[in-house]
This record gives C-alpha cells, structure tokens and sequence, in this order.
C-alpha cells in the first residue's frame, strides 16, 4: 500500500512540532511514509527541523528531514500543509501598529493589518502553489496560512484546477468551545454556520435528537449578563486574548442575537471599544514573539542540545489535528463534515456565486462537497458583500500592484473611518513593506 509525503511549507513556525505530534499519531491512518519540513529561512528551518528529526525517532520512527531547497521538498509529495509568514512577527508587529496609530485595528487578519499581510503573503503563496503544480500537480494543498480570506480569492482565481483547500481552525475552535459550555462533546453536535473567512455566523446547534440548541443559549445569553463561554480559571490556565475575544463574542450575540458571531466578528461590531482596550506599544505579535515562539523556541533548543525530546512540553493541539483530520478524510474517503473556504457557486443562494465562502463542506477523496447554507438575511448579506467587496480588491491590488485598487479595498474596509485614514496607513503600510509588497504605482 502506498505510503504519503506530508510536506509542511513554512516549517519554522512554532506551530509545526505540533502539527508533526498530530501526524505521527494518526501514522497508521494516514498511511504516513515521510515528512519533510520546508523554508526559506535555513536558521528556523533547522532549529524545528532537528527537533521533530529526534521527535519523531523517538515516537514512531518515520523519516523527518528538513530543507531550504523547494524542488526536493515538493517532488513526490502527497500533501502540501502551507503555513507562511512572510517577514514573520516582527512584521506583524508593524501592521499592527500602524493603523493603530491612527487611531485604528491593528489585527493579523482583520482590519488594515490584515490588508498589509495579504499585501505580503499573497505573492508567496502563488509562488508556493505555482511550484506545486510544476513538482506535483497531484498534491492535496491544505493552505493554513493567514489572511486566509484573501489567500483563498487569490488562489482559487490564479489557479482554478489545483487541488487546494482553503480552512481555518477557529470555526471548529468555537465549536469546542460552545460544546464544552454547553456539557456536550463536540462529537455529538452539527454545527451549521455561513460566512466568510473571520467573518462568519453559526446558525443552528443540533443534537443528536435532531434538537436545535441555539435557541435555549441564545435567551440564556439575553437573560444572564454573567453568562462566559470560558470560565475564569480557564482563561487564567491559557492566553487571557481569547477570553477577553469570547467575551466580545456573547456581547456581539446579544446585540444581534439571530445568529452566534465567529469571535472575529467582534472586531467590525466592536471596533471603536476594541482599539481603545489596545495597548499600541505592545501588541498581538509582541506577545507571540516575547511567549509563544520563545517558549516553544527554547524548548526546541533544550531537547537538542539534550539530545532527546522526552521531557518536552510541546504537545499536539485542535491546530494540528484540524489539518490532519482533514487530510485523513481525503486519504480514507470518509466524507466528514468540516468547515472550508470554497467558491460559492450557490452553497449561499442569494451571494455572489463566484466569490470564496466559508460553509460546511463534506470532504472525500474527491474533494468536497458544500453543504446548501440557502438564503442568508438581508443584514448579514450586506455586511458580507462590503467585506468581500475589499477582499476581491485587495486581490487585485496586490496581483495588479495598483495603488488605486488598494486605496479602493482600504476605504471599503468597515474599520476605515474615512479617506483621509485610510490613504495615511496605506502610504505607511506600503513604506513598511518595501521588499514584501509587490510595487503599487
């Protein structure tokens, strides 16, 4: 029986000892023959690279090697899991800081921030999927990498007929979350959800009696000011962002209680309130670089010099199995439900058939198939349509390398107040940027 080739694209990041944790345990199912660990920067290529090497020879013993050279990463290949940074946090770091500034999000994915990341990182996906379809053309490309909205638009655009997949852990993030508030394992609910990438809504939660729990949360939300989706010794145990983003969530919930918001969300209903919780001197990617890569970072180091990573705390986590569980649907045909970024084409009868959404699709070894979402209210069709109205533009601007087109997509994002705003963080971010962006005229 055939075995695969699970090349992890961008393998410097703190994320990838993790993802190869959750590989080497589902090695039987997958069918798992090698890993190889790809990047463009030899330094983080080998400090992950010689830590998963002993990982794995210790929990498994599948072949692991690493490398800066793309040819001999991708010849072969059965999977492509892409996960890239380019100019890692430290340029994160600026296009948070810039709009917040002026006074603005700052955020990865959400607001001008994420504008400026698309504006870097969707050259170098194109370039990645580009050399798949060269190395191997019949490789699943299961992409990770953020902004995922606009990465999806470019990819499905410029190269229609690659096997990618477009996906996101924080739906099924959420998901748990809700589950685990609500006492029932996650397993035994159907979530259905719409939207776009970080701008969606869950709609229904059903049981396995076929009972839709949404309604009981929503007047437990609307009747209960106390009500937390993450209790507070929870939140104390982890990264204290995301019990302050789930907090958000209940209030966007009780503000517009039809549907439960992706906690994304918050930043466009909530934006004023948000930015000015913000500490604009220390943000996001300040927090990333001074924790979660320097401890996982230092950890990597330690079993090195160790020599074993017997001892080490990094572990696998809803990050790595997301991905893995989707490639193990594709190599066992098993049709499992997850939530995907696709092109339309009706999944949301009465949107744009030809823009990228994000709905339940059931994924086989054919690919996927989205489920039928119907038509979608008058309120989150037109918040949708302005939001994809920015993400087609900042397509096009960063393949077009129009200033105009930016400009155009900046003043369509819901965080811009006005043009005066909007052209002076565009005029910094692009300065910012110099050797990232692709030149606008």
């Amino acid at each position: 029986m055939k075995k695969n080739k699970f090349v992890i694209v961008g393998s410097g990041s703190s994320y990838t000892p993790a993802i190869v944790a959750v590989l080497l345990q589902r090695r039987t199912d997958i069918r798992l023959g090698e890993i190889v660990l790809y990047d463009i920067d030899a330094s983080r290529a080998a400090r992950t690279g010689r830590f998963c090497e002993l990982y794995a020879a210790e929990n498994g013993g599948i072949p692991v090697t690493y490398t800066t050279d793309i040819e001999q990463a991708f010849r072969g290949a059965d999977f492509l899991f892409v996960q890239i940074r380019p100019g890692c946090n430290a340029q994160r770091e600026k296009d948070e800081k810039i709009p917040l500034s002026h006074g603005i999000l700052g955020q990865e994915t959400c607001g001008l921030g994420g504008f400026s990341f698309a504006m870097r990182c969707i050259p170098a996906i194109l370039e990645i999927v580009g050399k798949a379809q060269e190395l191997c053309p019949d490789a699943w490309i299961l992409n990770y990498s953020n902004p995922e909205a606009m990465i999806s638009e470019a990819i499905y655009r410029t190269y229609p007929k690659a096997k990618a997949l477009c996906i996101c852990d924080m739906p099924i993030s959420q998901e748990e979350t809700i589950a685990d508030f609500l006492e029932i394992p996650h397993k035994e609910l159907t979530f259905r959800y719409f939207g776009l990438n970080h701008f969606g809504w869950f709609t229904h939660i059903y049981d396995k009696q076929g009972r839709d729990l949404l309604p009981a949360l929503r007047e437990r939300v609307l009747s209960d000011s106390a009500v937390r989706l993450v209790n507070a010794e929870a939140v104390e145990k982890q990264d204290n962002y995301w019990g302050e983003m789930y907090a958000h969530a209940i209030e966007g919930f009780r503000a517009y209680p039809e549907f439960f918001p992706l906690v994304y969300l918050s930043y466009y209903y909530f934006h004023n309130q948000i930015v000015e919780d913000m500490n604009p001197e220390y943000t996001r990617a300040n927090y990333v670089m001074d924790v979660r890569e320097k401890v996982v970072f230092e950890d990597c180091d330690r079993c090195i010099a160790e020599g074993t990573t017997r001892s080490s705390a990094l572990h696998a986590g809803v990050h790595g199995n997301y991905i893995v569980d989707i490639a193990n649907a594709i190599i066992n045909d098993t049709h499992e439900r997850f939530i995907i970024n696709t092109m339309n084409r009706g999944a949301i009868g009465n949107f744009n058939h030809d823009a990228v959404v994000e709905v339940p699709c059931y994924v086989g070894a054919g690919g996927i198939e989205p489920v039928s979402v119907g038509y979608i209210p008058q309120f989150h069709k037109s918040l949708m349509e302005a939001q994809k109205g920015y993400e087609k533009l900042t397509v096009e601007a960063a393949l077009t390398g129009s200033y105009q087109k930016a400009l155009q997509a900046v003043l369509l994002n819901r965080t811009v107040p006005s043009y005066a705003v909007g052209k002076a963080v565009l005029d910094e971010l692009m300065e910012a940027n110099k050797g990232y962006w692709n030149e606008l005229y």
